[in-house]
């Protein structure tokens, strides 16, 4: 008896759906049924449709303002047609941006939260959470789930639906600002430049075949000078080589370390008259201060490794912090603001299979009443948004 009380458990608790494992608890459902008695989720229900509209409003502006300059920037698109296509994919490691140890983190806290969410206002609202538990895929885990009662949750008036469908992308939105404040107004308040890296120009990235990567020049170096000509920052060295330096021009070049070599300047294939070294440089100062007190809001939305950012592995060496692990905190709090906010902004696209598709699917029941009419509506936003998405990916690539 026992064996086959064991065996049934573990077929109740264990379910199969395509590659994932998906491990179902009924303590994880009486745990989200016991943090919903919070007064703290009380807020869910008061910043859920503003989240909700905003996040929509984000969405639709970042999706139409890439299109536009996809259509009218050829340097844009001639950016966005480089991107390999698995970057569209918040896949880490096959997602050639988003590191394997980072990402796996942030994806299981921000699908954890989301899911655990929508549970702790499901019970809030009187809807009953038959499940929850863990999903795994070939046995790592991608987060959590739950599973309210769709019967109850159908009784339950439009603004307690809506309360419900939005707390997700709320949660993810929350976490997200509170880890964005911390990497500002913690950690990088801790970040220094070292003197070595701040006396000249840092190359990020040497050009293969260029003339830096004839004289040797390798990312970390900072260069001081080049033929006595002081070179304190990058909008130096670009006047050096557009105005003084020649093609063709044999120049020494003066490293921090101390180090002296020679480079034959090389020709701008867009202007002959414009020399050019071959480098990617990198002002670590300046890159600093942009992250201590952003102007702008969107420069966190670009993920760390693309650019020469102080929480790029390739720049590490230009910084210190008097902060243990530092790094490994920093990126940590850096992949959960970006996960979150960017699983919070695509579950507001209103479409099938997210949360802003059963906002909108709310909406249109409550203009039309049950039936043919709204479900005919929410296809045809279905259908518009994810044209949109497809235009953005392949239009970059056509044009």
């Amino acid at each position: 008896m026992s064996g086959e009380h064991s065996e049934s458990r573990w077929s109740k608790n264990v379910k199969f759906q395509f590659i994932f494992i998906l491990l179902e608890s009924e303590r994880a459902a009486l745990l989200i049924k016991k943090i919903s008695k919070s007064k703290l989720n009380t807020l869910f229900g008061y910043l859920g449709i503003p989240v909700f509209v905003g996040l929509a409003l984000v969405a639709f502006y970042l999706i139409l303002g890439s299109l536009a300059a996809d259509l009218f920037n050829p340097v844009a698109r001639e950016a966005a047609g480089s991107v390999p296509l698995q970057a569209y994919l918040l896949i880490p490691g096959f997602n050639p941006f988003v590191p394997v140890v980072y990402g796996l983190i942030g994806i299981v806290v921000a699908v954890t939260v989301h899911e655990a969410s929508h549970g702790v206002v499901a019970w809030r609202e009187g809807v009953k959470v038959e499940g929850a538990g863990v999903v795994l895929l070939l046995f790592i885990p991608l987060g959590a789930y739950v599973r309210p009662s769709e019967n109850e949750l159908n009784s339950k008036s439009f603004k307690q639906k809506i309360d419900v469908f939005t707390a997700g992308i709320t949660a993810n939105l929350i976490l997200a600002a509170v880890t964005l404040l911390l990497l500002i107004f913690v950690v990088m308040q801790t970040v220094t430049v070292p003197a070595g890296a701040s006396s000249g120009v840092a190359v990020y990235s040497v050009n293969n075949g260029s003339p830096a990567y004839h004289a040797g020049l390798k990312t970390g170096d900072v260069i001081v000078s080049m033929n006595g000509y002081q070179i304190t920052n990058t909008t130096v060295l670009s006047r050096l080589e557009a105005s003084v330096f020649r093609p063709g021009q044999n120049v020494s070049i003066q490293l921090s370390n101390g180090t002296v070599t020679h480079a034959v300047m090389g020709q701008d294939p867009y202007n002959k008259s414009v020399a050019i070294l071959g480098i990617t440089t990198f002002d670590a100062a300046q890159a600093l201060a942009t992250w201590r007190h952003p102007s702008n809001l969107l420069l966190y939305f670009v993920p760390a490794t693309i650019e020469a950012t102080p929480l790029n592995p390739t720049t590490a060496m230009f910084y210190n912090s008097y902060l243990p692990g530092w790094q490994i905190i920093g990126n940590t709090l850096f992949w959960l603001w970006w996960i979150n906010v960017n699983l919070a902004i695509f579950n507001a696209l209103p479409a099938f299979a997210l949360d802003g598709g059963q906002v909108i699917k709310e909406v249109f029941t409550k203009l039309f009443g049950p039936g043919a009419r709204a479900e005919t509506a929410t296809r045809l936003v279905t259908a518009t948004v994810f044209s949109l998405i497809f235009m953005l990916v392949i239009l970059p690539r056509i044009l």
